[in-house]
């Protein structure tokens, strides 16, 4: 499957596959066992929506299409079987192929809602097909998908490591540090202000780790292990509610392996 960007949507070919996302959430059909619907049961005439080309594998097309706050009653259209599943479920189910499909969709689509109108003159903006991008004519700049990154750090003392809750995380779970990366900073310069800013703690020894493509709604995660230097745990009351020094025999709820963070916490288990 190739990924590309396209507007020329034809609903009714037999061979498209439709990626639906209504409030925040996927529809998945439970008979089979898949969220990419085709057209067989669903008459997309007449309706007004967002909608993108995410992906082409010959001559089938996939799209993602956003149908929140339309009149749109999908249960009305022929599938008896849909339920729609929150993202985040998903990613706990479903494969990583899966999951970069479902997050290109999401990331896509919040992409084209956040760039109709173009900033310097307020028309609607074009999509140029050879840039696979949004532009005006008005100054002919190209909009393309934007990407926000974020910094993980797992902060690793003597045999112990630093798992935070944030305070908008389920109760009990804890998770690796996490910030965003601000303008004109790098990745370790942005892992060393959030520890402090978080847990006041200062680190040494950073290493990369890994990355992940995370869809809430666009973000690439960038994941490191550092040392303690020094300090003492002091949370910022806002973001972090509690940060502690955990062993790995005495661990609390971490992520799931579906998420860099999970993965990242247990390879540190893995290697002690």
């Amino acid at each position: 499957m190739h990924f590309k960007r396209f507007f020329n949507f034809k609903p009714n070919k037999n061979n498209n596959l439709f990626i639906i996302f209504n409030n925040g959430k996927v529809l998945f059909d439970l008979d089979q066992k898949t969220f990419l619907l085709n057209s067989s049961f669903l008459n997309f005439e007449n309706y007004d929506f967002e909608k993108v080309g995410i992906a082409e594998d010959g001559e089938m097309n996939v799209y993602a299409i956003d149908i929140s706050n339309t009149n749109f009653h999908y249960k009305e259209q022929g599938y008896t079987s849909l339920i729609d599943y929150d993202m985040r479920y998903l990613l706990s189910i479903l494969d990583e192929e899966q999951i970069n499909l479902i997050g290109r969709g999401n990331q896509l689509l919040h992409w084209i809602k956040s760039n109709k109108h173009c900033g310097y003159c307020g028309a609607l903006k074009e999509f140029n097909l050879s840039e696979e991008a949004m532009f005006c004519k008005c100054n002919g700049l190209m909009i393309y998908p934007t990407i926000s990154p974020c910094v993980l750090s797992l902060i690793i003392k003597e045999d112990k490591i630093l798992l935070a809750r944030n305070a908008l995380f389920p109760e009990g779970l804890y998770s690796a540090l996490a910030g965003f990366i601000e303008v004109s900073e790098t990745a370790e310069e942005t892992l060393k202000r959030e520890v402090f800013e978080e847990v006041s703690l200062k680190v040494k020894n950073i290493k990369y780790y890994g990355s992940q493509s995370w869809p809430f709604p666009s973000q690439l995660m960038i994941a490191y292990t550092c040392e303690y230097e020094s300090g003492d745990i002091k949370v910022d009351g806002e973001e972090i509610v509690d940060a502690q020094w955990f062993s790995i025999d005495n661990l609390p709820n971490i992520p799931p392996l579906s998420t860099l963070s999970g993965r990242l916490i247990n390879s540190y288990i893995e290697d002690h």
